[in-house]
């Protein structure tokens, strides 16, 4: 079969070429400008036309990722933005860039492939109000977010009378990370005491440690069971300001905590006076119906955050805080902050979430993931019972393992990183290493082949590292 009838065999040949350039882009090395294959030469090595060859390389010089010179060539250089990133000492940093590179399996992100319906959807209902409001919504901002949305979430979480949250409860950020730190810097935590249960989602501890909380760490056991003791000597030998908790499971672990154990920490936490933080990025996404820690604390003692992107992705990451304290500096924080929110988007989720269609959105994404992690989770069994023990999860897209004989974590890390596999080391869940025996995996949104490949390679990266 020749190039041309391959190309016609093949749904959007162009695309496997542009895959292949980008993997050959990422592996030059930063700064070094280099001359890529002549469009006959990839076209007899791929065996694919030229025309195809063509449409590959218009693609990446209209991305700015090559540059054409007359007469000789097409040409790349190799990236130097995450440079110094991806050979940081900072666990995390190589993390986040090694996330960054496109020719990466990525297997170490939290969260699950947003839901193309979802985002159809959603842009429906921008061009509705776009029709709606041909001039515009307006001049007057809204700092702290769209009234509409907030009302939405606002409905959203309220229960009953003695449970229930008003727009002026709401403030929406850009993503999580501006949240929480708007969050933290509203309840002046420089020195405070703050529990949290490790493993822990990074951007949680990161930002307690710049916001100068003085942070304590319970690990989980292999079940997911609270250390109660540790809990109890915890609260009365020291004054314990905020616990953060999730909301339905504890991620990045993935299991439920007790209903019994949940009433137990929920006492304990009134009696002593200390406010509750409830992650609820992922509350939506548990598998089966729980009891959450905002049914059993007072709203006076209670804040609560979460997140769209589970849905919706990067196209829609807002984030939120429900609260109904320190209002004037939580206005502050949105007032002197650079970006505006956008309000056709913000107005567009609000009509989402108040049409039922987020509901029937998360019920589609909660059924996927089930059956996505479950799949994966059989596979690594299959092939790493012997190194890894797993831990089933009860929400999300990950799975949480932990190495049977003690390895060198950081080392595994390096090996997948040196083989285009990216994975979550557990040191970057945790601040006082709980978790360095630790990984976690997300294999939602990738093939089988993939899967395999990542199995068998973190099998072997297993073995060399054990000590």
């Amino acid at each position: 079969m020749n190039g041309a009838a391959r190309d016609k065999a093949g749904a959007f040949a162009y695309q496997g070429v542009y895959r292949y350039l980008l993997r050959l882009i990422d592996g030059i090395e930063p700064g070094l400008r280099v001359k890529l294959p002549s469009l006959r030469a990839l076209g007899r090595t791929l065996d694919v036309s030229v025309s195809t060859v063509q449409a590959a390389y218009g693609l990446l010089e209209a991305e700015g990722r090559i540059e054409p010179i007359a007469k000789s060539g097409y040409y790349a250089r190799g990236s130097t933005a995450f440079g110094p990133a991806l050979v940081s000492p900072d666990l995390l940093q190589q993390v986040l860039a090694g996330a960054c590179q496109s020719s990466v399996d990525v297997f170490s992100g939290a969260a699950p492939p947003p839901r193309t319906d979802a985002l159809k959807t959603l842009l429906r209902f921008e061009v509705e109000l776009a029709r709606r409001y041909p001039a515009g919504l307006g001049s007057i901002p809204q700092p702290c977010g769209e009234l509409e949305l907030r009302h939405a979430l606002a409905a959203r979480y309220t229960r009953c009378l003695d449970h229930h949250w008003c727009a002026d409860d709401v403030y929406i950020g850009g993503d999580l990370l501006s949240v929480l730190h708007m969050t933290w810097t509203a309840m002046q935590l420089q020195g405070a005491v703050v529990v949290v249960l490790v493993p822990c989602g990074w951007r949680i501890l990161r930002t307690l440690q710049q916001a100068g909380a003085r942070v304590v760490e319970l690990a989980l056991d292999e079940r997911g069971r609270v250390p109660m003791q540790r809990l109890r000597e915890v609260l009365a030998r020291r004054q314990v300001r905020l616990m953060v908790l999730g909301a339905s499971f504890h991620g990045p672990h993935g299991t439920c905590i007790g209903d019994a154990d949940k009433r137990t920490i929920a006492s304990l936490l009134e009696r002593h006076g200390v406010w509750v933080a409830e992650d609820d990025t992922e509350g939506d996404l548990c598998f089966e119906a729980v009891l959450r820690f905002r049914e059993l604390v007072a709203p006076q003692r209670l804040l609560i955050f979460g997140s769209l992107q589970p849905v919706f992705g990067a196209e829609a990451a807002f984030a939120y805080l429900l609260s109904r304290h320190w209002p004037s500096r939580l206005q502050q924080y949105c007032l002197q902050r650079v970006t505006a929110a956008p309000p056709l988007r913000h107005k567009a989720l609000a009509r989402f979430i108040g049409s039922g269609a987020y509901d029937a959105q998360l019920n589609l994404q909660r059924e996927a993931l089930q059956q996505q992690v479950t799949v994966f989770t059989t596979l690594l069994h299959m092939r790493l019972n012997e190194r890894l023990q797993l831990t089933r999860s009860a929400g999300g897209a990950c799975v949480w393992a932990r190495a049977r004989y003690p390895v060198d974590m950081r080392g595994v890390h390096e090996d997948l990183r040196r083989q285009r596999l990216l994975i979550a080391p557990g040191d970057i869940f945790s601040l006082q290493g709980h978790c360095h025996q630790h990984l976690r995996l997300n294999g939602c949104g990738h093939s089988a082949m993939q899967w395999e490949r990542c199995a068998a390679a973190l099998a072997v990266a297993l073995k060399v590292h054990e000590v």
